[in-house]
């Protein structure tokens, strides 16, 4: 029997008791990366045809899977380990979950800034090694070289603009959001003032 249930950013507010349960344990997990311990405790999720342990079926349970589990890619950002180069997959999804909790990212909008800025720092990286390749000598120096050298430069200039950026962005929703909470705060005790001092009037 389906109910309702709150989850982190309020979507699938429907679901069954099964799909609850394989929804919390993906977010409670960390993406496909880790896979032993997914198949491990998935493996106890498995419903009645998975109990029949025929590959076909039990194939089609973690194809499901890996559609609920990509369904929820801003929460386990695993769209976004996937499209750097596989040594910088744990690192990226690390970073982006330090950056989140560092800003207390809540909203789609803040965990997208958050991946960004991740992918920036990533390509940094990437483009830093390349040109420390070509820097180092083991490449002969001609036209095609330099031509290369030029380009990417200009993305290492954008990359880190890039993450700049990013991070100017996020710093300044998060402090908007804690202004504005004063703010109205402020606001709703003021008023609060407002009517007491009439009252001591109307009082008089």
């Amino acid at each position: 029997m389906n109910k309702t249930l709150n989850t982190k950013e309020g979507h699938l507010s429907k679901i069954s008791e099964k799909s609850r349960r394989v929804i919390d344990f993906l977010n409670e997990h960390d993406n496909k990366y880790d896979l032993e311990p997914l198949l491990e405790e998935f493996y106890n999720l498995m419903d009645e045809k998975c109990k029949s342990k025929k590959t076909k079926d039990i194939m089609g349970v973690f194809e499901m899977a890996d559609k609920v589990q990509r369904s929820l890619g801003l929460d386990n950002h695993i769209h976004v380990s996937e499209i750097v180069n596989k040594e910088y997959s744990y690192l990226i999804k690390d970073f982006i979950v330090k950056t989140e909790e560092e800003y207390q990212c809540k909203t789609a909008i803040e965990k997208s800034l958050a991946e960004l800025i991740a992918l920036s720092h990533i390509k940094i990286i990437t483009i830093s090694k390349t040109m420390n390749y070509y820097l180092s000598g083991k490449t002969a120096i001609n036209k095609d070289v330099n031509d290369f050298y030029s380009v990417i430069s200009k993305e290492l200039d954008q990359a880190h603009r890039q993450l700049t950026n990013s991070i100017i962005t996020l710093r300044q929703m998060k402090v908007s959001t804690s202004s504005f909470s004063v703010n109205a705060k402020t606001a709703f005790i003021a008023q609060n003032q407002q009517i007491n001092s009439n009252n001591k009037i109307n009082e008089c």
